[in-house]
């Protein structure tokens, strides 16, 4: 129940990447301004999620749950009827971004770590893998209903299904999780190892933060990138799904990983990775070294989104769950809406797509140094 959630939630988000083609030929505007309904949608969910990560640990995931479920389906079909930008801008911002977004990831992810201790890395992977599955299957069948049907007739459909199924989703949460054990202590000194844990956080966010405002530099104009290279609709939108079905893999095998490597040395890892392959796409050329660098993104993408959710569940006690991962989390939505508009605003200014990806690789670069910076806190991790 919980993949079904991410998935369709993270669907609903991710709609306005791959229509931007549509909605600004519709629209009459440029990449930039339709990129902004995105970046409404995420500084929406930065919101969201640090206010429901709180209600979290006081109240439990089914009342947030329902509450979102009803808001990501109504938000669908508010942005399905909208007749103007402002309309777009607020449905995605506050009711799919917002409230929707807001909840199925950050406090989702906080809510399944706290039914389990022994395979907590495993589990958390599993409900990040939303993004995988949904990425994987939602884009083409969108991009596909946009040129069929239109992109309002698109979102309704896609408002109704969402909505309902949300909904009963929610109710596998009914029941409050167990209690469980406090983690360890880092420094197995008590307040000291928190005070410690408390030091890198900010600096943790920011690699967070550097990390994903390079991803969606990439997964916000990854269609409309694909379709100006000579793609396709459907086939640019399938680039879209090649990066988020890829992370699948990471995400299945993040906690043996962490387990092997150290949940830092896997963030680590996945964090370069994501540098190469942001490097090589800003390059690349033809059909096939596009794929590769797609893949490399999503390989890198994939591993570290989940691989910081570990690292701060380790860091802090079982009752800051839900308001430390929706802080972490806040700074990469906060970074993802931010990257999706420069992008936008790069490619506009530029015509083309090569500088923003060069951008994004330096961003990706600056969060993998400020990890390596943090090695003193978080090596024994």
């Amino acid at each position: 129940m919980t993949l079904v959630i991410a998935s369709l939630g993270f669907g609903a988000v991710t709609s306005v990447p791959i229509l931007l083609k549509p909605l600004a030929r519709y629209w009459e505007t440029g990449a930039s301004t339709i990129a902004l309904v995105h970046t409404s949608a995420m500084f929406g969910a930065a919101i969201g999620s640090l206010v429901l990560g709180r209600m979290l640990d006081r109240f439990g995931f089914f009342r947030i749950a329902m509450l979102a479920a009803t808001a990501t389906g109504l938000g669908l079909l508010l942005a399905a009827s909208a007749q103007n930008l402002l309309t777009l801008y607020l449905a995605y911002g506050v009711l799919i971004g917002g409230i929707g977004q807001g909840a199925f990831f950050s406090p989702l992810t906080a809510a399944v770590s706290q039914w389990f201790d022994r395979h907590r890395a495993l589990a958390l992977t599993i409900a990040a893998s939303g993004q995988s599955v949904g990425g994987l299957a939602l884009p083409p069948l969108m991009r596909w209903g946009a040129d069929a049907f239109g992109w309002r007739a698109t979102l309704v459909a896609y408002g109704l299904v969402a909505g309902l199924a949300l909904v009963a989703c929610a109710f596998a949460f009914r029941r409050a999780p167990p209690p469980h054990a406090a983690p360890p202590d880092l420094s197995g000194t008590g307040e000291a190892g928190l005070s410690e844990a408390r030091g890198g956080f900010l600096m943790l966010g920011l690699c967070m933060a550097l990390s994903n405002h390079a991803s969606f530099m990439v997964i916000g104009h990854l269609t409309a990138f694909g379709e100006e290279q000579g793609f396709a609709p459907a086939a640019a939108a399938a680039l879209v799904s090649a990066l988020l079905g890829v992370t699948l893999v990471p995400r299945l095998f993040a906690g043996q990983l962490s387990h092997r490597l150290g949940r830092y040395r896997t963030l680590l890892a996945m964090s370069v990775l994501l540098v190469f392959g942001m490097a090589w796409l800003a390059t690349a050329q033809g059909p096939v070294a596009i794929t590769v660098g797609v893949v490399l993104i999503g390989l890198g993408f994939g591993g570290y989104m989940p691989g910081y959710a570990i690292l701060v569940r380790e860091m802090f006690p079982a009752a800051q769950a839900g308001r430390r991962i929706a802080e972490i989390y806040s700074f990469g939505f906060v970074a993802a809406g931010i990257g999706s508009w420069t992008s936008g605003w790069l490619r506009d200014l530029t015509g083309g797509y090569a500088i923003p990806f060069l951008v994004a690789a330096c961003s990706a670069g600056l969060g993998a140094a400020g990890l390596l910076r943090l090695r003193e806190h978080l090596r024994s991790i």
